[in-house]
């Protein structure tokens, strides 16, 4: 992004932007998403745009950025309180599953990322498994959970959410069944236990 708002007037332009980019793009995809679609239903001039970004893939990296931020974010505040691991990874891949149901056309801006710029996919998930990874490792330092490779088990953790949310979110538009979180949670159960001779 070239520039960032420091009015709110600014702020509010540039959110009116990056709203109407995550509808064209999540309903058009990326490449078939047009900027001048996006400033018209944004209701702001072209020169706006280019105030702000360079072309369409400045914009989607700001977006993908966004996103990021605000699914960690959110992910957060829903575990806040929570004391041991694998109630905050019970809770936590509900809370998941919660913002894929009423995100979907955020997630649909992160496959269109995987389809045009690689980089900035991996970067999403390279991010998620920085912060994730340190978690891990410091429950499993704490006892709280079996000891595995942080990394391999943040992607490992990140997979099956990931997964399970596209099968019965993004593939068919319905919330997780009940029946599904609880086999997600034995295998959670099973995986992290520390005391599992499994």
């Amino acid at each position: 992004m070239k520039y960032s708002p420091k009015t709110k007037k600014g702020e509010e332009s540039l959110n009116k932007i990056l709203n109407a980019a995550i509808a064209v793009i999540a309903e058009k995809g990326f490449n078939d998403a047009s900027i001048d679609e996006i400033t018209s239903r944004a209701g702001v001039s072209h020169g706006l745009f280019y105030f702000y970004f360079n072309n369409k893939d400045e914009l989607l990296n700001e977006l993908v950025k966004r996103i990021n931020r605000d699914m960690r974010h959110y992910l957060t505040l829903s575990t806040a309180g929570l004391s041991d691991r694998i109630s905050i990874e019970k809770r936590g891949f509900e809370a998941f599953f919660d913002w894929m149901y009423y995100n979907q056309y955020l997630y649909k801006i992160l496959i269109e990322a995987e389809s045009n710029n690689i980089e900035l996919y991996k970067w999403h998930y390279m991010k998620l498994s920085e912060r994730y990874s340190r978690k891990l490792s410091e429950a499993m330092n704490r006892g709280e959970i079996a000891r595995y490779d942080p990394e391999a088990l943040s992607f490992i953790l990140m997979g099956i959410a990931d997964f399970i949310a596209k099968r019965y979110i993004l593939w068919v538009n319905n919330k997780i069944p009940r029946y599904v979180i609880d086999e997600v949670n034995k295998i959670l159960e099973r995986i992290l236990n520390p005391r599992c001779n499994c």
